[in-house]
């Protein structure tokens, strides 16, 4: 029953998470069949995440691995890069975490953001990303200097990812007056 439960709200998390998109948008269907079973979870399927691979890959949608899987299994489950892939612009070698979307930009797009100093950390709504913003991001936030920066991109890294951009309060040094001041330019 419980792992029904799970497995449901996996499903509504990848609609959720599919529904937000990318900027290159394009029909992709949840089918069972088209997700990929990799070797590693042949043997434990107790640590499965799911994966949404879009962008300038061959065959976008929705992949299953095993927990601990970098993305460069993800773009390769995903048929490899088309030939417009900025291959250089993504850390392949970056572990990948459930519900997670990695999207290949183009070398179009990344030639637009080049002049942008963060170029992959801002959400399409502007704000910028806890879990994935560098030092220099972090400090665009208001009352975020780089000590403070250091603390979230080392709690993050101790912890794992923010689960809710109030999660930032445990940082030392960040309470409620910087979190009200922030909370809008936020995201996770």
């Amino acid at each position: 029953m419980l792992f029904r439960r799970v497995k449901v709200i996996t499903i509504l998390l990848m609609v959720f998470m599919m529904s937000i998109g990318c900027s290159r948008r394009k029909e992709v269907s949840i089918e069972p069949k088209k997700e990929t079973k990799t070797t590693a979870e042949k043997s434990s399927s107790k640590e499965t995440i799911y994966v949404y691979v879009c962008g300038e890959v061959k065959h976008p949608g929705v992949y299953r691995f095993s927990k601990g899987e970098r993305i460069v299994s993800a773009v390769k489950a995903a048929g490899g890069l088309t030939k417009k892939a900025s291959a250089e612009s993504i850390n392949q070698a970056e572990k990948m975490k459930d519900g997670q979307q990695i999207t290949i930009p183009s070398k179009k797009q990344t030639a637009k953001n080049e002049g942008s100093d963060s170029k992959a950390v801002q959400s399409s709504s502007g704000k910028i990303n806890i879990n994935t913003a560098g030092v220099k991001e972090l400090m665009t936030l208001s009352g975020i200097g780089e000590a403070k920066a250091s603390d979230i991109i080392s709690y993050r890294e101790e912890h794992g990812p923010f689960s809710d951009i109030s999660d930032i309060m445990k940082i030392q040094g960040i309470k409620e007056g910087i979190y009200h001041k922030i909370k809008d330019k936020i995201t996770i």
